[in-house]
């Protein structure tokens, strides 16, 4: 029997109703996706920062990092400067369509250690190396940020003339050093699972919004993860021209929602709210490399051609 596209689609939201009626954090954030995200969405069409447009020789991307936590765990004067800038995403694959969608032709290396840009990268760069698929820790449940780094300087020694972007999977739960509030886990691929993890919420936000968590404690571990990746980053920061630290997105712990009287937790695509937009941008050197010095080469055009990006 062959079920109409319309009639499985049915059939899937009567199931996510029948299992998630009673969790008043599933109806939130199905409110905000399917109400409020469209309506933010129209009206912030525009809005958030292209990182492509930006100057900067290395770019490393903290995944999920809060402007405010950034703030809270490093001294930010240490910085040649600072500031918060407006993502252009509120999740990691609405971030990386905003930034990288097709048919760019990027002129960058990208070292991912976050599966779900690999799905979502529709693009030609110079190189893509996806460390994640060789070091996922099925231990801890996600990349190790200290493989990502041996990934990126070995891509940094391979590649010195091209613009080089560096995409952790921290501090994103799950939490290396709190496995008692893992909810949720990659599994070595492009998704996440809820197996072997606690029960009762997707994923940690969720946790708190249920009750099950106490939200300082999560906030702690939320920043831990963040210390990890940072002391990680160390050797990438000693490189000349301009480095840049920021991340892809946020998450609302609990902040009320703009146009609903509700709170939020998490990061559901198309919210526009500063727990969620608002990343930190951090730079380290001077002037970057002359863009002059990053010119494609025939040999690069004729890569993108053999991949179908014709002029």
């Amino acid at each position: 029997m062959v079920i109409s596209p319309m009639l499985g689609k049915l059939r899937y939201a009567v199931d996510e109703i029948a299992t998630n009626y009673d969790r008043q954090t599933w109806w939130q954030n199905r409110a905000a996706h399917r109400i409020v995200g469209p309506i933010q969405s129209r009206i912030h069409e525009k809005d958030g920062i292209r990182v492509l447009d930006r100057e900067w020789d290395t770019l490393l991307v903290l995944d999920a990092c809060r402007a405010d936590l950034f703030e809270e765990i490093v001294d930010t004067d240490t910085y040649d400067s600072y500031e918060r800038v407006y993502s252009a995403g509120s999740a990691t694959h609405e971030w990386t369509k905003a930034n990288f969608r097709s048919p760019a032709k990027t002129d960058c290396v990208y070292v991912t250690g976050n599966p779900v840009v690999s799905r979502q990268v529709q693009t030609a760069f110079h190189c893509f190396l996806e460390p994640w698929r060789e070091s996922f820790d099925s231990e801890i449940g996600t990349v190790p940020p200290e493989e990502v780094t041996e990934a990126a300087l070995e891509a940094r020694e391979q590649f010195p003339e091209k613009r080089l972007i560096v995409h952790y999977l921290q501090p994103h739960y799950p939490f290396i050093g709190a496995p008692n509030l893992r909810y949720a886990a990659f599994n070595g691929t492009e998704e996440v699972t809820i197996k072997d993890v606690k029960t009762g919420a997707t994923d940690i936000w969720e946790a708190v919004g249920l009750g099950y968590e106490d939200a300082d404690e999560v906030w702690e571990a939320y920043g831990d993860n963040l210390q990890r990746v940072l002391d990680t980053i160390e050797p990438l920061l000693e490189h000349d021209g301009r480095t840049v630290v920021t991340s892809d997105h946020g998450n609302n712990l609990g902040e009320r929602m703009p146009l609903l009287p509700m709170r939020l937790y998490g990061h559901p695509t198309g919210i526009h709210h500063p727990a969620l937009r608002e990343v930190p941008w951090a730079v380290i050197g001077g002037e970057s490399v002359d863009d002059g010095d990053r010119q494609m080469t025939a040999d690069v055009e004729e890569q993108l051609r053999s991949l179908g990006y014709a002029d």
